[in-house]
């Protein structure tokens, strides 16, 4: 079932042109102190933003698996992202997975520890996490 409800759609600001939704999608990024680079999502149908809330979504029209070559770590983004923004933090994330060894584990959270950290981490529905340079993710 998606997050994405009439009422939700209702009190959200809406953008579906590719370009302008990816600068959008970097803007938010940095206004929450968090690196612009971080969802390099390709070929956006719709973003919604919700600012009372901070919900947030993008649609694509295909997953997408994108490498992040300063850490070697490859990263798969779904045709449909959720997330919640708040201060250096993404929470309840959906859509998004790293991959590890042989396995793709989804992530829930991404944040920094304060606005002029320059440290990243993501955690796993499980608990688990693993913190990057902040510069990795940089547009």
């Amino acid at each position: 079932m998606s997050l994405i409800t009439p009422e939700v759609r209702a009190s959200a600001e809406i953008l579906t042109e590719n370009e302008v939704c990816k600068e959008k999608i970097k803007t938010l990024l940095k206004e929450y102190c968090l690196p612009d680079g971080l969802l390099p999502v390709e070929n956006v149908e719709e973003f919604g933003y919700v600012k009372e809330t901070g919900f947030t979504w993008i649609k694509q029209k295909c997953e997408i698996k994108h490498k992040y070559e300063k850490i070697s770590k490859q990263v798969s983004f779904a045709n449909e992202i959720t997330f919640y923004f708040e201060n250096c933090k993404m929470k309840k994330l959906t859509g998004v997975k790293a991959k590890e060894l042989l396995i793709w584990i989804p992530c829930n959270e991404i944040h920094t520890e304060s606005q002029t950290s320059d440290k990243v981490t993501f955690k796993t529905p499980t608990g688990l996490s693993k913190t990057f340079p902040k510069d990795a993710f940089v547009a």
